[in-house]
Protein backbone atom coordinates (compact mmCIF):
# COMPACT_ATOMS: atom_id res chain seq x y z
CA UNK A 1 0.00 0.00 0.00
CA UNK A 2 1.32 3.64 -0.82
CA UNK A 3 1.22 5.82 2.74
CA UNK A 4 1.63 9.10 2.44
CA UNK A 5 2.75 10.58 6.31
CA UNK A 6 2.91 14.25 6.69
CA UNK A 7 4.72 14.90 9.25
CA UNK A 8 8.34 13.14 10.30
CA UNK A 9 8.42 13.60 14.03
CA UNK A 10 7.84 11.30 16.46
CA UNK A 11 4.44 10.28 15.37
CA UNK A 12 5.08 10.62 11.96
CA UNK A 13 8.49 9.03 12.12
CA UNK A 14 7.57 6.74 14.28
CA UNK A 15 4.44 4.91 12.28
CA UNK A 16 5.80 5.84 8.90
CA UNK A 17 8.87 2.99 9.82
CA UNK A 18 6.81 0.80 11.35
CA UNK A 19 4.71 0.31 7.54
CA UNK A 20 8.00 0.37 5.35
CA UNK A 21 9.05 -2.16 7.51
CA UNK A 22 5.69 -4.30 7.03
CA UNK A 23 6.18 -4.09 3.14
CA UNK A 24 4.28 -1.02 2.58
CA UNK A 25 5.40 2.17 0.47
CA UNK A 26 5.97 5.63 2.55
CA UNK A 27 6.11 8.69 1.53
CA UNK A 28 7.22 11.81 4.02
CA UNK A 29 5.63 15.30 2.86
CA UNK A 30 7.57 18.14 3.92
CA UNK A 31 8.74 21.29 3.76
CA UNK A 32 12.06 20.34 3.58
CA UNK A 33 12.32 16.70 1.99
CA UNK A 34 16.08 16.96 1.35
CA UNK A 35 17.15 18.20 4.98
CA UNK A 36 19.68 16.95 7.03
CA UNK A 37 17.25 15.28 9.41
CA UNK A 38 14.95 13.75 7.09
CA UNK A 39 17.85 12.19 4.88
CA UNK A 40 18.87 10.50 8.66
CA UNK A 41 14.87 9.02 8.93
CA UNK A 42 15.14 7.59 5.95
CA UNK A 43 18.32 6.18 6.39
CA UNK A 44 17.38 4.70 9.14
CA UNK A 45 14.21 2.96 7.50
CA UNK A 46 15.42 1.64 4.28
CA UNK A 47 14.23 1.87 0.64
CA UNK A 48 10.72 1.18 1.17
CA UNK A 49 10.95 5.12 2.38
CA UNK A 50 11.35 8.41 0.29
CA UNK A 51 9.82 12.00 0.63
CA UNK A 52 8.88 14.77 -1.28
CA UNK A 53 6.69 18.08 -0.78
CA UNK A 54 3.32 17.30 1.05
CA UNK A 55 1.57 18.20 -2.10
CA UNK A 56 3.38 15.13 -4.29
CA UNK A 57 3.49 13.05 -1.28
CA UNK A 58 -0.41 13.49 -1.19
CA UNK A 59 -0.95 12.78 -4.55
CA UNK A 60 1.30 9.44 -4.02
CA UNK A 61 -1.35 8.29 -1.06
CA UNK A 62 -3.92 5.54 -1.17
CA UNK A 63 -3.73 6.54 2.87
CA UNK A 64 -2.58 10.25 4.16
CA UNK A 65 -1.92 10.07 7.77
CA UNK A 66 -1.73 14.07 9.31
CA UNK A 67 0.83 13.72 11.82
CA UNK A 68 1.46 17.44 12.49
CA UNK A 69 0.72 19.77 15.25
CA UNK A 70 -2.75 21.26 15.30
CA UNK A 71 -1.47 24.64 14.49
CA UNK A 72 0.12 23.38 10.87
CA UNK A 73 -3.42 21.22 9.76
CA UNK A 74 -4.71 24.19 7.71
CA UNK A 75 -1.50 24.86 5.91
CA UNK A 76 -0.72 21.38 5.13
CA UNK A 77 -3.89 20.54 3.84
CA UNK A 78 -3.96 23.19 2.03
CA UNK A 79 -0.74 22.19 0.40
CA UNK A 80 -2.22 18.74 0.13
CA UNK A 81 -4.60 19.92 -2.43
CA UNK A 82 -7.64 17.52 -3.65
CA UNK A 83 -7.67 14.93 -1.06
CA UNK A 84 -11.39 13.86 -2.56
CA UNK A 85 -12.70 10.23 -1.91
CA UNK A 86 -8.61 9.93 -0.04
CA UNK A 87 -8.44 8.24 3.20
CA UNK A 88 -7.57 10.64 5.48
CA UNK A 89 -6.19 9.57 9.03
CA UNK A 90 -6.11 12.69 11.36
CA UNK A 91 -3.22 11.95 14.60
CA UNK A 92 -3.16 15.41 15.00
CA UNK A 93 -4.05 17.43 18.42
CA UNK A 94 -5.44 20.89 18.88
CA UNK A 95 -5.53 22.60 22.50
CA UNK A 96 -7.58 25.67 22.24
CA UNK A 97 -10.26 24.31 22.86
CA UNK A 98 -11.32 23.59 19.13
CA UNK A 99 -11.88 19.81 18.26
CA UNK A 100 -9.25 18.77 15.75
CA UNK A 101 -11.45 16.10 13.98
CA UNK A 102 -13.86 19.16 13.10
CA UNK A 103 -11.07 20.73 11.87
CA UNK A 104 -9.77 18.26 9.30
CA UNK A 105 -13.25 17.30 8.42
CA UNK A 106 -13.64 21.10 7.42
CA UNK A 107 -10.32 21.31 5.70
CA UNK A 108 -10.16 17.98 3.74
CA UNK A 109 -13.39 18.24 2.53
CA UNK A 110 -14.53 15.47 0.48
CA UNK A 111 -11.90 13.27 1.91
CA UNK A 112 -12.55 9.69 3.61
CA UNK A 113 -11.73 11.19 8.04
CA UNK A 114 -10.87 8.52 9.96
CA UNK A 115 -9.42 9.64 13.23
CA UNK A 116 -6.67 7.62 14.90
CA UNK A 117 -3.26 6.91 16.86
CA UNK A 118 -3.71 10.07 18.41
CA UNK A 119 -4.64 8.27 21.98
CA UNK A 120 -1.57 6.90 22.72
CA UNK A 121 2.06 8.26 23.68
CA UNK A 122 4.44 8.08 20.85
CA UNK A 123 6.74 5.68 23.15
CA UNK A 124 3.47 3.19 22.94
CA UNK A 125 3.11 3.75 19.12
CA UNK A 126 6.97 2.55 19.02
CA UNK A 127 6.15 -0.62 21.04
CA UNK A 128 3.20 -1.11 21.80
CA UNK A 129 4.01 -4.64 23.37
CA UNK A 130 4.04 -4.60 27.02
CA UNK A 131 4.43 -7.71 28.46
CA UNK A 132 2.00 -10.28 26.97
CA UNK A 133 -0.66 -7.70 26.18
CA UNK A 134 -0.52 -5.25 22.95
CA UNK A 135 -1.42 -1.59 23.60
CA UNK A 136 -5.04 -0.25 22.41
CA UNK A 137 -5.82 2.43 20.35
CA UNK A 138 -9.26 3.61 19.59
CA UNK A 139 -10.55 5.11 16.38
CA UNK A 140 -13.37 6.75 14.99
CA UNK A 141 -15.16 7.73 11.49
CA UNK A 142 -18.25 7.42 9.56
CA UNK A 143 -16.84 5.84 6.27
CA UNK A 144 -16.99 1.82 7.88
CA UNK A 145 -14.95 0.92 4.51
CA UNK A 146 -12.11 3.48 5.48
CA UNK A 147 -12.09 2.63 9.08
CA UNK A 148 -11.17 -1.04 7.81
CA UNK A 149 -7.93 -0.30 6.12
CA UNK A 150 -7.02 2.20 9.02
CA UNK A 151 -8.10 -1.09 11.11
CA UNK A 152 -5.85 -4.09 9.27
CA UNK A 153 -3.05 -1.12 9.28
CA UNK A 154 -3.02 -0.39 13.28
CA UNK A 155 -3.40 -4.47 13.68
CA UNK A 156 -0.59 -5.09 11.31
CA UNK A 157 1.69 -2.08 13.42
CA UNK A 158 0.95 -4.76 16.62
CA UNK A 159 -1.87 -2.52 18.15
CA UNK A 160 -4.82 -3.72 19.28
CA UNK A 161 -7.70 -1.29 17.26
CA UNK A 162 -10.97 -0.71 18.88
CA UNK A 163 -13.29 1.03 16.94
CA UNK A 164 -15.78 3.67 18.49
CA UNK A 165 -17.78 4.53 15.95
CA UNK A 166 -18.54 7.96 15.34
CA UNK A 167 -17.08 11.56 15.98
CA UNK A 168 -19.37 12.19 19.07
CA UNK A 169 -17.95 8.93 20.56
CA UNK A 170 -14.48 9.49 20.22
CA UNK A 171 -14.78 13.08 21.59
CA UNK A 172 -15.98 11.63 24.74
CA UNK A 173 -13.21 9.03 25.09
CA UNK A 174 -10.61 12.04 24.33
CA UNK A 175 -11.89 13.41 26.85
CA UNK A 176 -11.50 10.87 29.57
CA UNK A 177 -7.93 9.87 28.60
CA UNK A 178 -6.96 13.38 28.89
CA UNK A 179 -7.91 12.90 32.40
CA UNK A 180 -6.55 9.89 32.63
CA UNK A 181 -3.02 10.62 31.33
CA UNK A 182 -3.02 13.77 33.46
CA UNK A 183 -3.74 11.58 36.54
CA UNK A 184 -0.99 8.64 35.58
CA UNK A 185 1.82 10.25 33.80
CA UNK A 186 3.00 11.57 37.15
CA UNK A 187 3.67 7.95 38.08
CA UNK A 188 4.42 6.23 34.89
CA UNK A 189 5.68 8.88 32.78
CA UNK A 190 5.34 8.50 28.78
CA UNK A 191 6.16 5.11 28.33
CA UNK A 192 2.87 3.69 29.49
CA UNK A 193 -0.43 2.59 27.48
CA UNK A 194 -4.22 1.69 27.83
CA UNK A 195 -5.36 -2.08 27.52
CA UNK A 196 -9.25 -2.53 26.64
CA UNK A 197 -10.04 -6.15 28.07
CA UNK A 198 -13.56 -7.86 26.70
CA UNK A 199 -14.89 -11.18 27.28
CA UNK A 200 -14.10 -11.96 23.51
CA UNK A 201 -11.37 -10.67 22.06
CA UNK A 202 -11.97 -8.86 18.78
CA UNK A 203 -7.91 -10.26 17.87
CA UNK A 204 -5.14 -11.61 18.79
CA UNK A 205 -2.54 -10.36 21.57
Amino acid sequence: MNIAMIGSGHIGGTLGSTWATKGHRVTFGSRDPRSERMRALLESIGPNAAATSIKEAAAFGEIIVLAVPGTEIERVLEEAGDLRRKIVVNATMLFDGRSADAEVRRLANGARVVRAFHTSTWEALATPRFGGANATLFMSGEDEEAKQTVFRLGAEAGFDMVDTGGTEAMAEIEKGLFSFWTALSPQFGRDYAIRVLRREESQPL
